[in-house]
């Protein structure tokens, strides 16, 4: 929530830079003294838009690399037998999962599934 609240806000930071170079454009020279600016506000705008756009693409990146990590799940039934599966730590979705092999697993509410630390 709060990355899409700053994205927000430097998208509404880059556009008013843009606007205000376009105005600045559009008025006339003023006799005064100004002293150059070595950095141009196209400059910075277009900086901040890559950057946006790395971390967006580390971020979709990151995501995905967790949501694809293969885990193990073990499952006892009341009885007390186990069975052990692997999953994609997408396809857990509370009492339901989708193994590895494509198998879709229904716990009943007396089954107990414990997601097992990964083997090394």
């Amino acid at each position: 929530m709060l990355t899409k609240i700053l994205f927000t806000l430097v998208v509404i930071i880059i556009v008013a830079l843009v606007f205000r170079v376009k105005t600045e454009k559009n008025k006339p020279a003023k006799p005064s003294v100004e002293t150059p600016s070595k950095i141009s506000a196209a400059f910075v705008a277009y900086t901040l838009l890559g950057l946006i756009a790395a971390i967006s693409a580390l971020v979709f990146v990151l995501h995905w690399q967790d949501q694809h990590e293969i885990i193990s799940i073990q499952v006892t039934s009341g009885q007390g037998s186990t069975l052990d599966y692997q999953a994609y730590k997408k396809d857990l979705d509370g009492r339901q999962f989708k193994t590895v092999q494509g198998l879709s697993v229904d716990l009943a509410d007396s089954d107990r599934i414990e997601i097992l630390p990964e083997k090394n």
